[in-house]
């Protein structure tokens, strides 16, 4: 589905409160009629569960990164540079995990996030491209600032789902693709003057959503996980380690990885090269990975 299809725009200086009441009443109704059509979509998706995440397992494969990778964090956490808290304190997460959206409704899952370069990891960070910018300033002039900490990364993980390949999620659509959006949902989208957000008919359209720039929109706004969240709860839930992907920041590559799948693994995660004697638990691995989960987070 494509909830970007209902973005309103107003300019509220320009109309009076009024207005502002009618839109908040017209807002609630979209996001209500959102809630329904998502839980339609999940619960179609639950019927063929189990096949799902044998779709996804069935393309699993061991990723080594033995040249250092990038990990950014704000100075702030630089003492626990892979802790996953941030990842679900946030709102409304990372592309695959689920942050602050509505928890009663969506349990939060953490993940680490790396990227194969300093460059990525800190376009990643701030959720920027080369060519945008932060109250001016470009996402280099904001790097050169300092705001933050680098460290180098190396690892083994033994049950990645390869993203960078469009064949990877070619059997996963085959068993959605044929899920069809009932008439109910067209007319009540009529109603209230959007487009319904209609199933994905292509594996390519099933990627863009993925790897949408937009994919804040969706928890944002409408309290619903993105369909990249939803991969990624599906994939983590199928036992997978981390799902690599290209970053539409800038095409490099980057790994969103799931800790707490490492619990009956051999993969492993290290900090590497100098760091300050103040950082804690330099290594992620089956021992270890309960230290860099949040206290609470489902």
């Amino acid at each position: 589905m494509n909830p970007q299809d209902h973005k309103i725009f107003f300019l509220l200086d320009a109309i009076n409160p009024h207005a502002i009441k009618t839109w908040i009443k017209r807002h609630q109704k979209i996001t209500d009629y959102t809630a329904q059509h998502y839980a339609f979509f999940a619960n179609r998706r639950s019927q063929v569960m189990e096949e799902l995440k044998r779709a996804l397992r069935d393309e699993q494969k061991e990723y080594v990164f033995d040249k250092s990778w990038s990990r950014i964090v704000s100075h702030q956490y630089s003492n626990t540079p892979l802790s996953t808290t941030g990842s679900v304190l946030s709102i409304p997460g990372g592309r695959f995990n689920v942050g602050k959206i509505d928890v009663a409704r969506f349990p939060q899952f953490p993940a680490l996030y790396l990227a194969e370069n300093t460059e990525t990891a800190y376009l990643e960070s701030l959720g920027l491209t080369r060519n945008e910018s932060i109250d001016g300033l470009t996402a280099k002039e904001l790097a050169a600032a300092g705001n933050f900490s680098h460290f180098q990364i190396t690892g083994r993980i033994t049950q990645v789902l390869d993203l960078t390949q469009k064949t990877a999620l070619a059997n996963f659509y085959e068993l959605i693709k044929d899920i069809q959006l009932p008439i109910y949902f067209r007319q009540e989208a009529r109603v209230l003057g959007i487009n319904p957000p209609l199933p994905v008919n292509s594996l390519d359209e099933l990627y863009e959503t993925i790897f949408s720039d937009e994919w804040r929109f969706a928890p944002m706004q409408l309290d619903i996980p993105a369909n990249s969240q939803i991969l990624g709860q599906i994939a983590r839930s199928a036992g997978l380690e981390a799902i690599l992907y290209t970053s539409v920041k800038c095409g490099h590559l980057a790994l969103c990885v799931f800790p707490d799948n490492f619990k009956n693994s051999e993969s492993c995660i290290q900090i590497v090269g100098e760091v300050a004697d103040t950082v804690m638990d330099k290594r992620l691995d089956k021992n270890t990975y309960e230290k860099f989960l949040p206290a609470k987070w489902d």
